[in-house]
């Protein structure tokens, strides 16, 4: 555990939407904040990050609606344990040009770890679509604090700095995604983190091709999901398919895809 500057303050920011937030170079950006209450000054709380997808919006993450509740159903299942924060991504999606998507959350990070007493070592970004290519992201440009990611039907559009540290990593993908379209899109991040993670199977030195067919596949009516063999100690590898189009959660807002997200989550 590592204890943010924040525990002991009595903190300025409080749950809610459309906070602003001066960036350090210039400009501003917005956030939702949600924090469980009460709140504990001396206890050290779990960060989660949500990203929304490319069109969506914080208050469509922090807010929850349509098959996913608030942060992708995770704040229910938090109970209390967990603190979280929906940024707000520039026209409304993550393109990271020149990295200042990645510079905003280093910043808005550091803003809640001051304000607020969080466990350092348990920091993690969750996110669909484009919102995945940003935890995505946030893995490979920030791996010394970001915890693990959870990527629902992501890709690379918010780039990728060069990397070489392990960050525990959880997919879900549909296998007739139509947007982020299988497997071109999805399990090229899952091979490059279950490689930098030492993972030995499924094989991610194999190549692509042989690495994708290694998945276990889902069926019409179960999805197929492999917790993967011989990685590092405290850098877990899971992968969950599906047989559905572009979504967050394929059965609804109590479906397996935040129980899974949280367990996976939770273990840190």
């Amino acid at each position: 555990m590592s204890k943010s500057a924040g525990c002991g303050k009595t903190p300025t920011l409080k749950t809610g939407n459309g906070q602003t937030f001066a960036v350090s170079g210039g400009g501003s950006r917005t956030f939702n904040l949600k924090v469980p209450d009460p709140y504990d000054n001396s206890k050290p709380y779990r960060l989660i990050v949500g990203y929304h997808w490319l069109n969506g919006t914080a208050n469509d993450v922090s807010n929850g609606g349509g098959v996913i509740k608030s942060f992708y159903g995770l704040w229910d299942l938090a109970a209390g344990s967990t603190i979280f924060v929906a940024p707000q991504g520039l026209n409304n999606g993550w393109s990271n040009t020149g990295g200042a998507d990645v510079e905003f959350s280093r910043q808005l990070l550091a803003k809640l770890e001051d304000e607020f007493c969080i466990d350092k070592s348990r920091v993690f970004c969750e996110g669909f679509s484009m919102g995945g290519s940003m935890s995505y992201a946030m893995a490979c440009a920030m791996p010394e604090a970001i915890r693990a990611v959870a990527v629902h039907s992501g890709g690379p559009m918010s780039g990728c700095v060069a990397h070489s540290k392990p960050v525990p990593y959880f997919m879900t993908h549909g296998t007739k995604d139509s947007v982020c379209t299988y497997p071109g899109y999805g399990v090229p991040q899952l091979q490059d983190f279950a490689k930098l993670d030492g993972c030995t199977a499924p094989d991610p030195a194999a190549s692509a091709t042989a690495f994708e067919a290694a998945l276990p596949k889902p069926t019409s009516t179960a999805s197929a999901c492999v917790q993967f063999e011989g990685c590092k100690a405290g850098y877990p590898v899971r992968s969950c398919l599906f047989v559905g189009d572009h979504t967050p959660s394929p059965d609804g807002t109590s479906g397996w895809v935040p129980k899974e997200t949280w367990k996976f989550i939770s273990q840190f």
